[in-house]
């Protein structure tokens, strides 16, 4: 009985002590050979949780790419915690749908990070493809004001709506719209109701408990630490330690390049590494090549412009949008482009983050006094065929062309000569702006055949991602770790891999979708 009784005992500590140890595993549903989509999940002893939770760009069927557009590989319910990085779309940009899909669990960001995303998510939430909702309409209004279309049960107004009045529809925004163009011909178009916009984003914001860089957090049995990393105000790397074990995600790493950055602190000692691999192992030629490519943008702005003709830049709303108007200010201190030229800001987002930028100097290494400057006239309206008289400078989202008013403009503007594209960001395969950048003579918009007579032009200094030698230089004090890379296209990735092999003699792998990585 007494060796029954101590077998017994034994095994009860066995399993104790299993438990005290039980692994910690990451999984990638996302940003694994791919650049976009990061979203890792790290488990440990029942509890689950998210690093970034973002969308993926272009035209990919790979697995990962498939299921995002059919949902979450996992039970979003079951996530106890979301960790971002930064606010980014290819990082944040699925969070409204995760919410939407079930997950009640906190978000932890730094203080930037949530205010700018407060300011991305209304536009984004109206026409989010991925997630299907129950739209509800009045079928007449009085005095032919236009109709708001609901989607909140909560709303008041859509409660509002009389039974005999109610028109409704399942699906997504732009199912929506052609449901509409074919139900009812030259119907007045149907607008977001304000009211079910706030109600929505406040529901993803309330979620949010920002953290300080250097501030330790307890999420269940991980201790979690945010530090700077200075790609976008707020951007951090994520250092994830269980016992005496750490792994760090880096997010992505800025660059001193930026005009707006001055130095980046490289990543502490860590048992493994997540990093970016965005560019590959490509070196961008260090400051005064950089230096160059910004004196070269200035000069084609300028002699654009000067010709009468339009300097269209397309650029994320987030960041790339502000960066470019400071550099097109500073082209109009040192000569390089007339001070009287007209510049058109067309996004509410680029605009309303420009104003965050603006209110919060601290978020930046510089002053940005040149850009607030600018800012104050630019103009929000543009008429391409006013515009192409006296020349102008027209700044646009998306970066790769493939949404918002890019889609509207390229019919006209793309076949003009006088408009040269000035290309200021990563271009992924299946996008207008990569088949721009790739010379190519014909696109199609919205089904439609366009000539391409319009120039075009790359500049590699307004990328936001440090180059090989920088990123090697954050990674210095982790020569000895397990190095994992994420965040690139497959050739970007095995160059990466090859070059750290031979500089760092370090164990490099390359992050796959879906498989599960244990610690």
């Amino acid at each position: 009985m007494k060796n029954s009784r101590k077998s017994f005992l034994s095994l009860i500590l066995f399993c104790a002590g299993v438990a005290a140890f039980a692994e910690t595993t990451v999984t990638f549903y996302g940003g694994a050979g791919e650049v976009g989509g990061s979203c890792a999940l790290v488990e440990s002893g029942g509890y689950r949780m998210l690093v970034d939770c973002g969308t993926v760009y272009g035209v990919d069927h790979s697995p990962t790419n498939v299921q995002k557009k059919s949902g979450f590989a996992f039970d979003p319910s079951s996530i106890n915690c979301l960790l971002l990085t930064h606010a980014h779309q290819d990082h944040a940009g699925r969070v409204p749908e995760l919410v939407h899909a079930g997950f009640k669990g906190t978000i932890c960001a730094t203080e930037p990070t949530r205010d700018l995303l407060a300011l991305a998510w209304p536009s984004q939430l109206i026409y989010d493809e991925s997630v299907r909702r129950t739209w509800r309409w009045s079928a007449k209004t009085k005095g032919g004001r236009s109709r708001k279309v609901h989607w909140r049960a909560d709303c008041e107004w859509g409660a509002k709506i009389a039974n005999y009045n109610l028109r409704t529809f399942t699906g997504s925004r732009s199912e929506l719209d052609e449901f509409m163009a074919s139900f009812a011909p030259g119907a007045s178009a149907l607008s977001a109701c304000r009211v079910c916009l706030e109600l929505e984003v406040n529901e993803n914001l309330a979620r949010f408990k920002c953290v300080q860089y250097g501030e330790q957090s307890k999420n269940g049995p991980f201790t979690v630490t945010f530090r700077p990393v200075k790609h976008i105000p707020g951007s951090a790397a994520i250092y994830i330690t269980e016992g005496t074990n750490t792994l760090v995600f880096s997010g992505d790493l800025g660059t001193p390049r930026s005009h707006f950055v001055r130095e980046i602190e490289p990543a502490l000692k860590a048992d493994a590494v997540f990093v970016e691999s965005t560019y590959g192992d490509a070196s961008a030629g260090g400051q005064a090549a950089s230096e160059a490519e910004y004196a070269r943008f200035r000069k084609d702005v300028g002699d654009t412009v000067r010709r009468g003709g339009i300097a269209w830049v397309p650029a994320f709303a987030l960041d790339r949008s502000q960066r470019v108007l400071y550099e097109v200010a500073q082209g109009m201190a040192y000569g390089d482009i007339p001070t009287d030229m007209p510049v058109y800001m067309l996004s509410s987002t680029a605009r309303n983050v420009t104003k965050a930028y603006i209110a919060h100097p601290e978020w930046f290494d510089v002053d940005i006094t040149a850009a607030s400057n600018l800012f104050a006239r630019t103009k929000s309206r543009f008429a391409p065929k006013k515009a192409v008289k006296g020349g102008c400078i027209l700044l646009t989202t998306s970066g790769m062309m493939d949404a918002g008013s890019s889609l509207t403009l390229l019919p006209s503007l793309a076949t003009n000569a006088s408009v040269r594209v000035c290309l200021v960001g990563y271009q992924s395969p299946g996008t207008h702006g990569y088949d721009l950048r790739s010379g190519a003579k014909e696109i199609t918009v919205g089904g439609r055949k366009v000539p391409v007579r319009c120039a075009v032009s790359s500049y590699s200094c307004f990328g936001g991602h440090g180059d090989a030698t920088e990123n090697d230089a954050w990674l210095a004090n982790n020569r000895n770790s397990r190095i994992f890379l994420i965040h690139g296209d497959r050739k970007a990735l095995d160059e990466r891999r090859n070059g750290l092999i031979k500089r760092f003699g370090a164990t490099v792998e390359i992050a796959e979708p879906f498989k599960r990585y244990e610690f």
